[in-house]
C-alpha cells in the first residue's frame, strides 16, 4: 500500500504541531510539508505533489482568506490533491457549499475531531468524503444538486456497482466493503467512480443524496 503524501496548512502554530504529531504516528501517511499562510501554502504546493491537503478554512488577517476562494485555486492548479478542511464553526451551509465546490471533507479542531484525522486522511485518499458524524445527516439533506440526472438512473449502474454504491451509502467505508465483497479497495473506488459519474455527482452527499432520491437503498 503506497504512502499517502500529506500537507497541513494553519495560522495557528499549536494546530500545526498537533496534526504533525498526530500523522507522524500513522505508517500508511507522510507529512511532505506544513504551511502557516496561504503564500507559503501555494509555494509548497507548487514544489510537492500531494494526496491529501489538510487545510484551515479561514486565515486570520489574509485577503485570500475566503476558504470556497482558497479551494477554487487549489482545484485549478492541483486538481488531483483532496483538500480535507479544517474549521471550528462547521456551519451546515459552510460545509454544503464547500463539498459542493470540490473539498474532500471537513474535520473539526475539537479534540474528538483530531482522534478521527487520519482515519479521514485515509477516507478522503480512497475517495470518499468526510463530514463529522455530528452533521453529515444534516449535510445531506441541505445539499444542492445542481446537476441533472436526467436518463442517468440506477438502471445505468452495474450489479457490481449498485452493489458497491448501496453499502457506501449504508455507511460502510471502500475498505470495509473491498473485505465484505472479496474486491481489492482499488476495484471498489474505481466500481463507485464509475457509478458517481453515471449518476452525475460528485461527492458521498451527492451520491447518498442520489440514491436515496432513487429508492435504491
Amino acid at each position: 500500500m503506497p504512502d499517502i503524501r500529506v500537507g497541513i496548512a494553519d495560522d495557528h502554530p499549536i494546530v500545526l504541531t498537533g496534526i504533525s504529531g498526530i500523522l507522524r504516528h500513522a505508517p500508511d501517511i507522510k507529512l511532505l510539508f506544513q504551511a502557516d499562510s496561504i503564500q507559503s501554502l501555494m509555494a509548497h504546493i507548487g514544489e510537492h505533489e500531494i494526496d491529501v491537503l489538510i487545510c484551515d478554512y479561514e486565515f486570520d488577517g489574509d485577503d485570500q482568506a475566503d476558504g470556497i476562494t482558497l479551494l477554487r485555486r487549489l482545484v485549478r492548479v492541483a486538481p488531483k490533491t483532496k483538500v480535507l478542511f479544517l474549521s471550528a464553526h462547521s456551519a451546515t451551509h459552510v460545509v454544503s457549499t464547500a463539498l459542493m465546490e470540490g473539498a474532500a471533507g471537513f474535520v473539526g479542531k475539537s479534540k474528538s475531531d483530531f482522534v478521527a484525522l487520519t482515519d479521514a486522511v485515509r477516507r478522503v485518499f480512497y475517495g470518499e468524503t468526510y463530514v463529522p458524524p455530528s452533521i453529515a445527516s444534516l449535510i445531506l439533506y441541505n445539499v444542492i444538486n445542481n446537476k441533472s440526472r436526467s436518463g442517468r438512473g440506477i438502471e445505468s449502474l452495474s450489479p457490481r456497482e449498485l452493489e458497491v454504491v448501496r453499502l457506501i451509502c449504508a455507511g460502510h467505508t471502500i475498505m470495509e466493503v473491498a473485505q465484505r465483497v472479496n474486491r481489492s479497495p482499488k476495484t471498489i473506488s474505481n466500481q463507485k467512480n464509475s457509478a458517481m459519474k453515471k449518476l452525475a455527482v460528485r461527492n458521498d452527499v451527492e451520491l447518498a443524496q442520489a440514491v436515496r432520491d432513487l429508492d435504491a437503498v
